[in-house]
């Protein structure tokens, strides 16, 4: 958030509660994740999955891309008072490759937002990093989430 500090809690193992929209249900308990929020209706999340191989990184990252391009239709399919939309930002040159995508929800009670989510992959280890805040896609900092998203993955070892 532009007028707020980021704060971070712990590295914590185990799935985070709750779960994440759209890529929470295909989360393994293997799975460690950190938080991160601002003064303000801005908060983050990047878990980190190290799995047992190259390969089967690479099969649940391509599980974890799969929810995300259906996660708009799923999420209005859960509960017929959201409107999900999304939109694919591409694919980002970063070690094996992170893909980038954006989910706005508005509710019939008024609420909206928007969120991005990333999914990388180094080697054996995958991790996912969530942002969102209230608002729409126009209130997306892609460019500095695509950003985070290559630190995060060059990070993973």
């Amino acid at each position: 958030h532009p007028s707020s500090p980021w704060y971070a809690g712990p590295v914590t193992a185990g799935q985070p509660d709750p779960l994440p929209m759209c890529v929470g249900d295909a989360l393994p308990s293997i799975t460690s994740h950190r938080e991160y929020w601002t003064e303000y209706d801005t908060n983050a999340q990047q878990l980190t999955v190290e799995g047992r191989s190259a390969q089967w990184a690479k099969d649940f990252a391509a599980l974890l891309r799969k929810d995300l391009a259906g996660c708009a239709k799923k999420l209005m399919q859960q509960d017929p008072d959201i409107t999900a939309t999304q939109k694919y930002y591409g694919r980002l040159n970063v070690e094996e490759g992170a893909d980038v995508y954006g989910i706005h929800t508005a509710s019939a009670w008024g609420s909206s937002d928007i969120g991005l989510f990333s999914v990388g992959r180094d080697g054996a280890t995958v991790t996912i990093v969530r942002w969102g805040q209230m608002g729409t896609f126009q209130h997306a900092q892609v460019a500095d989430f695509k950003a985070t998203t290559v630190t995060a993955v060059n990070k993973l070892y």
